[in-house]
């Protein structure tokens, strides 16, 4: 065997060696191990070859053996695309790369089957010279050169997409491991194929330990720390060699009797000067090279000074957010409460006694620096990954370990977008007596740097110096929610009391109303047929009379009628029953029709009633009858407390509309009575409502101020809502001597089908 063979055989062994790491560390199952064993498989099938080809076990010819070589290495670009996907968890779809792959390899069968047709060899610009054998070989590299730069662009893609700097580390050994393969390659192509078995061996394993080594040391630290050591013993040995060549320099012009003197002096002069110097030097280095831009003692002297005393949830929130974001130079950073909810005893009997876990709410209280709604709320159970890292093990957590982590693989989708959706890169738990109280969230580090050990100790002394604080605080916002929720609880309770007073005072007018209005035809029914027993059981029932007490009976079964029909309605309407048959017609017959029924009142009480603008509007959808009995007990409410000769009006116009199915009308009805007082304009609608006591209204149906059941105007309400309008009340105000009078206003929709409740609606 020629010496330059001695790596492919080291690697024939080494690769096996490697596949048995890789299996023990990740096992057989696992998206990268589909991948991985092949790749090195096929690199150990290379060297064997060569190694086979050197001691001349190969039955095929030299360029065969060769051709074969750069065929597995185009295959191996091809898994080492794939490969990284799966390291660099790239999303997307993979169907491109196979098509690509596909072509690649339809391309090298097209160039094998038509290779015997090709001349031996071929000029190209008459300068270079190429034979039938590079054919194939070319466009293997080819499609080799494809792959390869479809890796270093999902690796620049990758490095834009994520943040967080010990991801783009990680990428930084894998594009190393890339430079060693493109290397190797490039030897490849120049005929040292033993150096470039070398470099693969390298390449491979570079590979293994990035895929196995969870936690890589940080490159650009370590160049920084090198860096720093190298300033650092420059400046050292310039100072020493300074001391040096001055003493020399003093000891050739100083008389003999004077060299301890200037030893000793040049001694002191070097002791004095050059310690403080090389601490200056060492304080450059760390702020201006290694990045280390705080002190550790006087930040957290300053952090105590400043939450101290804090006892406002959303102010220790801010307090704390911005000294860590600015201490630590993070790019945005949030903080969140920790409550525990324990399993309530109902949870645990419906789980048959088993065992049920509560659940950890964190709340946002504040974020800074991202443009964001703020922090999102997130429930986690005690069995999460993350939890136990955070409660139990009190651990600082990084977005790296979540991601790559065996540990955290099985953490639930919700847990993942959560996490996602803040974006952060480090997680600090806060804990209060055994409890975790609070969560500390940093994004990445302006300067792309990574957070050190230093910064992690620092971190966790200041999350101690918070928990007492932070748990004052939330102790102290849970008091001002529960003192929020007793002051709702008491208005709550106030509205009720005002409603069950106002429920108990309606009962008392119901009574009164009942007691009021229905005694009056009873007692006439009752006497009526008390007279008419009475003249029956005498035999003088006269005709004439009978026909009286008949007309009497008839009246007061009518008014009977009258207020069970109104409180039936009244009942309709509180259910959303009342049926409504809809019609499109002009609305001037309506009123005219309402009117008619009260003009014998209004001739007996001497009033006008005048009717304009009906006639110009536009017919609507309404039930004609309940638009009746709208207008009809509004014009009984104007007679009834209007005086004797006075005016009541009716108008009509259109309301100002943008869109034809937008089209209102508006019919006011306004008298020139004694007015409504401007507390009472919106209480006339309520059930049983009396501008005053009951007992002193006669219960006519027209005389001034006749007092009514108190349901008219509910039942007019709830009939024009039902056609999808509404109503209301104007007035001056109440007063008896003036008359200031009043108008109720009715707005109606032309088009009803937009707002018009369809449960009440009949063909």
């Amino acid at each position: 065997m020629a010496p330059e063979n001695i790596i492919s055989t080291i690697a024939i062994v080494l690769y096996p060696l490697i596949i048995g790491v890789f299996l023990k560390r990740r096992g057989f199952h696992n998206p990268m191990a589909y991948l991985f064993i092949p790749y090195i498989i096929l690199f150990w099938l290379r060297d064997l070859g060569y190694v086979a080809l050197d001691l001349e076990w190969l039955l095929v010819p030299d360029s065969v053996a060769i051709r074969a070589s750069f065929y597995i290495l185009f295959v191996l670009a091809v898994l080492y695309l794939h490969l990284s996907r799966v390291f660099l968890g790239a999303e997307g779809k993979t169907w491109r790369w196979h098509l690509v792959g596909l072509a690649g390899l339809l391309g090298l069968v097209i160039v094998e089957v038509y290779a015997p047709r090709i001349p031996e060899t071929r000029s190209i610009a008459g300068r270079w010279t190429i034979t039938r054998q590079q054919i194939p070989v070319g466009v293997a590299l080819l499609n080799w050169g494809v792959f390869m730069g479809g890796v270093v662009l999902l690796l620049l893609a990758t490095r834009r997409r994520v943040h967080q700097p010990l991801h783009k580390n990680r990428m930084t050994y894998w594009f190393l491991t890339l430079t060693l393969s493109v290397l190797g390659t490039a030897l490849l192509l120049i005929q040292r194929p033993q150096l470039a078995s070398g470099l693969y061996l390298l390449h491979v394993l570079s590979t293994t330990g990035v895929i196995l080594t969870h936690q890589l040391p940080d490159v650009r630290h370590a160049i920084r720390q090198f860096v720093g050591y190298l300033i650092t013993t420059l400046v050292s040995i310039a100072l020493y060699a300074g001391g040096f060549l001055a003493a020399q320099h003093i000891l050739r012009t100083a008389p003999a009797y004077d060299l301890v003197a200037v030893s000793v002096g040049l001694g002191l002069v070097l002791a004095v000067l050059f310690n403080p110097l090389l601490q200056v030097v060492r304080r450059f280095v760390n702020s201006r090279v290694l990045g280390a831009k705080y002190d550790h003692s006087q930040t957290l002297r300053e952090y105590s000074q400043q939450i101290n005393n804090v006892v406002e949830l959303e102010h220790l929130a801010s307090t704390v957010v911005n000294f860590i974001q600015g201490a630590l130079n993070a790019q945005y950073s949030a903080l969140f409460v920790v409550h525990y909810e324990a399993p309530s005893k109902d949870e645990i009997s419906e789980e048959d006694g088993e065992p049920v876990e509560g659940v950890y709410r964190l709340r946002g209280v504040l974020e800074r620096g991202k443009e964001d709604e703020g922090a999102p709320t997130i429930e986690l159970t005690p069995s999460s990954a993350v939890v136990d890292c955070l409660q139990r093990e009190r651990a600082c957590l990084t977005q790296y370990d979540v991601d790559l982590h065996p540990r955290f693989r099985g953490i639930s989708t919700a847990e993942r977008a959560w996490l996602e959706r803040l974006d952060m890169d480090l997680y600090v738990p806060i804990h209060a007596q055994d409890k975790w109280v609070g969560l500390l969230t940093l994004g990445p580090k302006r300067s792309g740097d990574r957070y050190f050990e230093p910064d992690l100790l620092l971190l966790a002394t200041l999350a101690d110096q918070t928990a007492v604080a932070l748990d004052n605080a939330r102790l102290f916002d849970d008091l001002k929610v529960r003192n929020e929720e007793i002051r709702r609880l008491n208005e709550d309770l106030a509205l009720a009391n005002r409603e069950l007073t106002r429920m108990g005072r309606a009962k008392s007018d119901f009574i009164d109303i009942a007691s009021h209005e229905l005694r009056t035809p009873l007692t006439q029914v009752k006497g009526y047929t008390d007279i008419m027993k009475e003249m029956v059981e005498t035999d003088s029932l006269n005709p004439s009379v009978a026909e009286n007490m008949v007309r009497g009976l008839k009246v007061a079964s009518k008014r009977l009628e009258e207020i069970v029909d109104m409180m039936f309605d009244v009942a309709k309407i509180d259910t959303e029953t009342l049926s409504l048959n809809l019609l499109r017609g002009p609305v001037a017959p309506i009123i005219e029709a309402a009117a008619d029924k009260w003009r014998p009142a209004l001739e007996e009480r001497e009033q006008t009633l005048t009717i304009n603008g009906l006639d110009r509007l536009p017919p609507i959808l309404s039930d004609s009858r309940r638009l009746e009995q709208v207008f009809s007990h509004l014009i009984q409410n104007a007679i009834k407390f209007t005086p004797n000769g006075g005016r009541i009006r009716i108008t009509g116009h259109m309301q100002a509309w943008t869109l034809p199915r937008d089209q209102k009308i508006e019919i006011i009805v306004s008298d020139t009575g004694i007015g409504i007082a401007p507390e009472e304009l919106e209480s006339i609608f309520d059930k049983f409502y009396r501008p005053s006591d009951v007992l002193l209204h006669s219960t006519d149906k027209t005389k001034f101020k006749g007092a009514g059941p108190g349901l008219g105007l509910t039942i007019v309400q709830g009939i024009v809502e039902a056609h999808g309008g509404r109503i209301w009340a104007e007035s001056p105000g109440y007063d008896e001597e003036t008359c200031p009078g009043g108008s109720f206003h009715v707005v109606l929709p032309v088009h009803p089908h937009q707002s018009f409740p369809e449960r009440m609606w009949t063909a």
